[in-house]
Parts: structure tokens; C-alpha cells; sequence
């Protein structure tokens, strides 16, 4: 099991400042991951520890050589913090574990947002831990209520249902509150009010690979047309940033398994969705693969340690083979598989700059500040990873960053254009 280094303890404390009600579930999912923080720091003190003692005591360096097992080279003090910390979380299953099916209460839209923000960074460590604090996939209507869509409630919570569904997908360390908007307003309702879709909204666990999240999407979306109460003549998608990528790896696997919903989906429309990788992931990357180079600077390779979403985000990866049997925290070229926009479907681009020309060079480089214009347009090198698009259906904004995108007027109007 991963540990999970002091930063994470940081987020955690927001998420507890920001909780309304602290509920048995909370309260176990936030003592677990801070057992996993405290194995976690020890760990890195107990490998730069070693790493001096090698450097001052030749025979250290020996024993390292010979192959000496871990339990020997490691130090009995933290063998001990080790096992009284695994004790204690040992202690918290069996306490805890019975009362984590409760129904969770109501929290704050913030609380919301900053645990979203901890599965972003965690999140595939907080599903295979199976912290109580791991966000599930589930759909929301604008009232902010779960749609379950293998339940017979879902005419009941879909009042007036319409047949064209829109779908709204966040982002990395996102949660569907952020589509709500504090700004222009909700691009959901807008759409509702103007072409008579029904909203839903998309929550997401972001830190688990995209092609699981791709996966389990495509499942839900197809359980979701069949249980809709009535019949849904259109379906469309809207992915920001990382949400754009996650909708592609569903049509993806959800036409290799012919699932229905695929032929439904008219249109699917991505807004500064890193088509091949982000800038601040390959960054992060370059300096943790530095970092492990260095004796002193390895066991602060923190980059490590950050979910296997954000490192996906690295290249764009969509698909298991993407990263099964790669490791992701090495230097490694592009190994994707090419994966064309489906089609049968309209497919549109929304990249955005900080610059106030869209053609000059700042803006071509720094993009949104997060995603390049070339990747957020799907354009490349290769041709087989090129994203073939029409020029009428990809505009460019400038002055906007990476999250005025959700919720700046000029990009609903745009929207609200190609939706009509």
C-alpha cells in the first residue's frame, strides 16, 4: 500500500475545517488517512536516515550491498512506529468499520469542494485503502440530489424529464459543485432553459486512472438510458479539463462493448481538456525523475506520490494499456495508443488564453496557464494522434484561464450556439 507524505495532511485538515457535521464515516476516513500520512513521513525520515548512515559508516554501505534483508537494514525505532501505526489502523477497521454504512449527512458545498480537491491528489490511494473518504461516481440533478440510475426513483428524481440529456463533467480535484458557477451563472439550467435539455452533473473520484473512470462512466451512462422514464432521442456530453478525457475513453470502451448510449451521443464538447497531457504534469514529472537521480533528494520525490489521475495527465492517457506495466514516474516518451473522436458524433473544442491575442507566442506556449493551446485542440505532430476537427467547431478565448472556462458568459453563449 502507498504511504502518503505530510502534504496530504494539509488538505485533509481543510476538508475537517469545512465539514458542517462530522459523521462516524468522516471521522473514520480522516483518522485512517492520517495513520497513512504518519507511515508515510516515517518512511521518507527512515530512507534519508539511511541514506546518511551509508555515507558515514562504510559497513552500512556493505551490508546494502549484500543484499541484507529490509527488516535488518531498517532501524528498530522504525520498525516500531511502523507497527504500532499499523496496529492502530488495524484498531480502526474493527472499531469503525460498521458504522462507515451510514448514510452520509448533508454537507456544505465547500466541504464538497475540498474533498474533491483530496481524492484529486489521493484518490486511487483513498479506493484501494477503502477510505470511507473516496468519492464513488454517481450523477446529480440541479437540485443537487443523487440520480441512481439502477434505481426505480429515477422519474421521481427527473421531474419533467426531457428527452435530450446533458451531461456535465468536471475536472481534476473538481466536484460538480463547481459547475453551479459564482460568476455568469449554471451552464446546466442555461441549457435547460434555452434548448430543453435535463442537467446532470457528473462526481467523480479524479485521482483514479482516467480509463477506469472512462469505464465506469460508459456503464453508468448506459444503465442511465435505461432506466431514463422516457425515451432519450439525445444524448450530450460536456467535459472540463480532465472531464473532457474521461467522456473519450467512455465512447471509446463503451463502443468496443457496443453499448447503446454510444448511438445516442449527438454531441460532445470538451473545454480546455489536456488532449495530449498538461504542461504542469510533464513538469512535475521531469522533477521527481530528477530528484530520484540524487541520493539526498529521493526520498523527497514527492511527486511519487500524487494519484495516478494526475500522472495520467502527463500524456493523456485514456486507456489501460496506457500505463499497465509502465512506470509512470519514469522519463518515458509517449506511449499512447491513438484513440480518434468517435464518429457519428459532433466534436467541439474550447481552449482558452491568458494572453490577449490568441495567435501570439505567449499565448500558443502558456495557453489557459494549466493546458497549451496545442493540446487543448487536439493538435499534433503525428497525424495518427491528431484529432481531426472542423475550424467552425473550436474557438479560442483569450483573457480566460483554466477555470473561467466552467462559468465566463462568452463560452455559454458559444456553447449555447452549437447546442441549438
Amino acid at each position: 500500500m502507498r504511504r502518503l507524505p505530510i502534504c496530504y495532511a494539509t488538505v485533509l485538515y481543510d476538508f475537517l475545517e469545512h465539514r458542517k457535521i462530522i459523521s462516524i464515516k468522516s471521522l473514520h476516513g480522516s483518522a485512517q488517512l492520517l495513520l497513512d500520512v504518519t507511515g508515510g513521513v516515517t518512511q521518507i525520515v527512515e530512507r534519508m536516515h539511511r541514506t546518511i548512515a551509508r555515507e558515514v559508516n562504510p559497513l552500512n554501505r556493505l551490508r546494502d550491498i549484500a543484499g541484507a534483508p529490509p527488516e535488518e537494514r531498517r532501524g528498530r525505532t522504525y520498525q516500531v512506529i511502523q507497527s504500532t501505526t499499523s496496529m492502530l489502523q488495524h484498531g480502526l477497521h474493527q472499531s469503525l468499520d460498521k458504522f462507515s454504512t451510514e448514510e452520509e449527512p448533508l454537507h456544505s458545498p465547500q466541504s464538497v469542494k475540498v474533498a474533491a480537491a483530496l481524492n484529486g491528489v489521493c484518490g486511487d490511494h483513498l479506493e484501494a485503502s477503502n477510505n470511507p473518504l473516496a468519492i464513488t461516481m454517481h450523477f446529480y440533478n440541479s437540485h443537487g440530489e443523487k440520480v441512481l440510475p439502477g434505481s426505480e426513483k429515477v422519474g421521481a428524481m427527473i421531474p419533467n424529464a426531457s428527452p435530450r440529456i446533458v451531461v456535465l463533467v468536471h475536472g481534476l480535484c473538481l466536484s460538480h459543485e463547481y459547475w453551479k458557477g459564482h460568476n455568469e451563472g449554471n451552464l446546466g439550467t442555461e441549457l435547460q432553459r434555452a434548448h430543453g435539455f435535463t442537467p446532470l452533473y457528473l462526481n467523480y473520484n479524479t485521482g483514479r486512472h482516467i480509463s477506469c473512470n472512462g469505464k465506469e462512466l460508459s456503464k453508468q451512462l448506459q444503465a442511465l438510458v435505461e432506466a431514463w422514464p422516457i425515451e432519450v432521442e439525445e444524448l450530450t456530453l460536456i467535459g472540463h479539463s480532465m472531464g473532457g478525457l474521461v467522456i473519450r475513453s467512455a465512447c471509446w470502451y463503451g463502443t468496443e462493448l457496443g453499448q447503446s448510449w454510444t448511438g445516442l451521443l449527438k454531441n460532445a464538447l470538451y473545454l480546455g481538456s489536456p488532449h495530449h497531457g498538461a504542461a504542469l504534469a510533464k513538469a512535475g514529472n521531469l522533477l521527481t525523475f530528477v530528484m530520484k537521480k540524487f541520493r539526498y533528494a529521493s526520498p523527497f520525490a514527492l511527486g511519487e506520490h500524487t494519484s495516478a489521475g494526475i500522472k495520467d495527465l502527463r500524456h493523456g492517457n485514456l486507456l489501460d494499456d496506457d500505463w499497465e506495466g509502465i512506470d509512470q514516474d519514469d522519463f518515458h516518451p509517449d506511449y499512447r495508443k491513438p484513440v480518434p473522436l468517435r464518429e457519428g458524433t459532433r466534436h467541439y473544442f474550447i481552449a482558452a488564453t491568458i494572453g490577449n491575442n490568441v495567435s501570439d507566442f505567449k499565448s500558443m506556449m502558456v495557453g489557459d496557464l494549466l493546458v497549451r493551446l496545442d493540446s487543448a485542440k487536439g493538435q499534433h505532430s503525428d497525424d495518427l494522434r491528431k484529432l481531426s476537427i472542423r475550424p467552425e467547431d473550436c474557438r479560442v478565448f483569450a483573457k480566460l484561464n483554466h477555470l473561467d472556462l466552467l462559468d465566463n458568459k462568452v463560452v455559454h453563449d458559444q456553447i449555447l450556439e452549437w447546442l441549438v
